[in-house]
């Protein structure tokens, strides 16, 4: 998720996209569901970043990747605040956490992903009803004058909802984000935490496409998530 410093990286990668035109967003179609998707067996850390898309998979080559090692990750941020101080967020043994990966290009997107993989799936879902209490910060329609630059006033809409449980055996929570800055839009992004026997998976897409329209882009960053959970490891 984004942290504080997180969080004013991605106004500054959506600030500007007004006056540089990214190119069409085509939405991904949904991967289509096995009859056999998924049955319960052990994972381990490897098989969930086995999971992860690189970056031509996720339309972003050309960017910037960052990645975070295995067992460093010790919080579970659930969403963008509006005061970015007060990011909502559980704590997570961090021997249970997989690699963090993220890639980023300015002016069109940024997909973060990582995991934990916990000792049993009740350990998973004790996780998964602590991040469930933090959801009501992650519900708003406000705004606030940035902390950094009080010249800018940042708004923004969250919405969380349920993650029906898929073909794949992942269910949980999708969170819809939305940013502006100064009355522009910089960001639409959608969040998804959601667990499968033990391992919980936290996927965001993050897009600063600046024209198309809010729809197409929650459309098209659900069908890159998507591709995550139904990718074979």
């Amino acid at each position: 998720m984004t942290s504080f410093v997180g969080l004013f990286a991605l106004m500054a990668a959506g600030c500007g996209a007004s006056t540089e035109r990214a190119p069409h967003i085509d939405t991904p179609s949904a991967a289509k569901p096995s009859p056999i998707a998924y049955s319960a067996q052990s994972e381990t850390r490897e098989d969930v970043t086995a999971l992860f898309l690189d970056p031509a998979e996720a339309g972003l080559s050309g960017g910037e990747t960052q990645t975070v090692p295995e067992g460093t990750l010790s919080r579970l941020n659930i969403c963008v605040p509006l005061n970015p101080l007060n990011t909502p967020g559980v704590p997570v043994d961090k021997q249970y956490a997989t690699a963090k990966e993220a890639f980023t290009v300015p002016y069109k997107g940024r997909l973060t992903q990582q995991g934990w993989v916990l000792p049993s799936e009740a350990a998973a879902s004790t996780l998964m009803k602590q991040v469930n209490r933090k959801l009501p910060q992650c519900r708003y329609s406000g705004s606030t004058n940035d902390p950094v630059d009080p010249t800018r006033r940042i708004s923004g809409v969250s919405r969380p909802q349920t993650y029906e449980p898929d073909a794949f055996g992942w269910h949980g929570q999708q969170i819809e984000q939305l940013m502006n800055v100064n009355g522009e839009r910089t960001s639409v992004s959608t969040v998804l935490i959601l667990q499968r026997g033990p391992v919980i998976l936290a996927l965001d897409y993050t897009n600063y496409e600046p024209k198309e329209p809010e729809q197409t882009l929650r459309a098209y960053n659900l069908g890159v998530l998507r591709r995550v959970l139904a990718h074979p490891a």
